[in-house]
């Protein structure tokens, strides 16, 4: 069983690429446990800076082998879902992972929301408008029962919208339940450069935005 930090190293040894602080940064938060913010401009890897944490903290713990969801990855951007549903499934398969990541919007057949109902992946990339679709359905409690972490990416462009309304609603409806069965939700919003970040923590998180809880992680 490999640790934690030597898959994250065995990723990006794959790539021939150098780990930038602020990777590193986010890869020790996240083991830690901490929620936060990953601050970063479109093209600095961002989101495999987000994504390799999360599939390298289950690899190296092997609790977690139930099948089920495990992350929720909301986008404001039907359009980039496919994109970043290929980058997300393509570091899986590498570590050879069993774990599907699919997309839930607007978008999809009838055929793929029934095949979802029946086995949900284990990362489903959502919209807000999809996640409170859920949300309303008969059961939902079973659905996110085994929900590790919750991405909230483009946050810059929700906050302070009616869509990131419902994201904040969605949270926290997510922790109370989380709460309720006994077990820890890490919650990240991804970033572009904004003005007032400590504020954007504050909305994306409420209660748990303090410094024991949360980190601000800037590239």
């Amino acid at each position: 069983m490999q640790t934690y930090q030597a898959i994250l190293k065995a990723w990006y040894a794959s790539r021939n690429w150098t780990e930038y602080d602020f990777q590193q940064e986010l890869a020790e938060a996240y083991r830690q446990g901490y929620n936060g913010i990953l601050n970063a401009p479109t093209g600095s890897g961002k989101t495999y800076a987000m994504w390799l944490p999360v599939i390298a903290k289950h690899l190296a713990d092997e609790t977690h082998r139930q099948k089920g969801l495990r992350v929720l990855w909301i986008t404001p951007l039907r359009a980039l879902a496919k994109d970043i549903r290929k980058a997300l499934q393509e570091a899986c398969d590498l570590f050879d992972m069993d774990w599907r990541v699919e997309i839930r919007t607007g978008d999809i057949s009838a055929k793929e929301k029934q095949a979802q109902k029946k086995q949900l992946p284990e990362c489903l990339i959502i919209t807000p408008e999809s996640l409170h679709v859920l949300l309303c359905q008969v059961g939902y409690e079973q659905i996110f029962s085994q929900l590790d972490c919750v991405v909230v990416d483009e946050w810059h462009e929700l906050i302070g919208s009616k869509r990131g309304v419902q994201i904040e609603l969605a949270l926290s409806r997510l922790k109370a339940l989380a709460t309720q069965q006994n077990r820890q939700l890490r919650i990240w919003g991804i970033s572009a450069p904004i003005g007032n970040l400590t504020e954007a923590l504050e909305v994306l998180l409420g209660k748990d935005a303090d410094e024991e809880n949360a980190v601000v992680v800037r590239s």
